[in-house]
Order: structure tokens, then sequence, then C-alpha cells
């Protein structure tokens, strides 16, 4: 039986607590978006009464992540859960309260690339739609 609620507990969204185990990052090389850097580590919670339950995968994947957790700290994970692990959007430490997450682009630089590519899209679809009229008539 609990194993059934433990399964519909790991769906959706994400927010447990415990202590990072196991930490290790680490980067991913991609051919034409660069490198990902990837923090992983096992966290251990446990039940009100201080049973040790089965430690939860964490896995957290950016272009460029800010902060970072070591071994033994207790930490704030918010995420989502997948395929059995969270992927994280966030870890809180709860000793220092510093937070790990993904470096997004700045500002300057992302608004242009969302420029260029509504561009692009509406020049595609332009002349996709334009190729259609000319078959009708």
């Amino acid at each position: 039986m609990s194993d059934q609620s433990n399964a519909v507990a790991r769906r959706g969204a994400a927010e447990l607590r415990g202590v990072a185990q196991n930490v290790q990052y680490r980067s991913e090389g991609r051919s034409e978006n660069g490198s990902v850097q990837v923090l992983t580590f096992r966290l251990a919670q446990h039940d009100n009464v201080g049973t040790p339950q089965q430690p939860v995968l964490v896995e957290l994947r950016a272009t460029a992540l800010e902060g970072q957790v070591v071994d033994g700290e207790e930490v704030t994970v918010t995420g989502k859960w997948r395929s059995g692990r969270i992927v994280a959007k966030e870890i809180v430490s709860q000793s220092t309260g510093a937070a790990v997450r993904a470096r997004r682009p700045p500002l300057w630089v992302a608004v242009p690339v969302a420029i260029i590519f509504a561009a692009f899209f509406a020049f595609v679809l332009y002349f996709v739609v334009r190729g259609f009229s000319s078959f009708g008539g």
C-alpha cells in the first residue's frame, strides 16, 4: 500500500527537504549548443519519527549553474518529478540560505534571439501559406 501512495506522490511538482549525498558536478558536451553543466546528488530523507526513507535522485541541468551544494548539506529542492527523479529548478541550502539554480542568459541577449526566431518563423510561415494558396488558384 505504501508503494502505491509513494508512486502517486512522485508526479508533478515536487518540494522536498533532506540531506545532499554523493554530490557530483559534471559538464556534458553538446555540438551546436555548447556544453551543459549537470549537478546530481541523492537526497536522503527521514520521516517524522526519524526512520530513513529511500533516497531520491536530484538532477539540475543548465548551460551554466549559479551557486553550489556540498555533501552533507541540508537542502530544500524544488522541481518536477520525471522518471523517478526530481528535475530541479532550484536547490536552497538550509544552513546558508544560498540557492543553486540555472543561470539565465541576460535579457539583452534573450530578447534579440527571441525576435530573430519569431521573424524567421513568420518568414517561413508566409512562404508556406503563399505556396499553398498558389495551388488553389
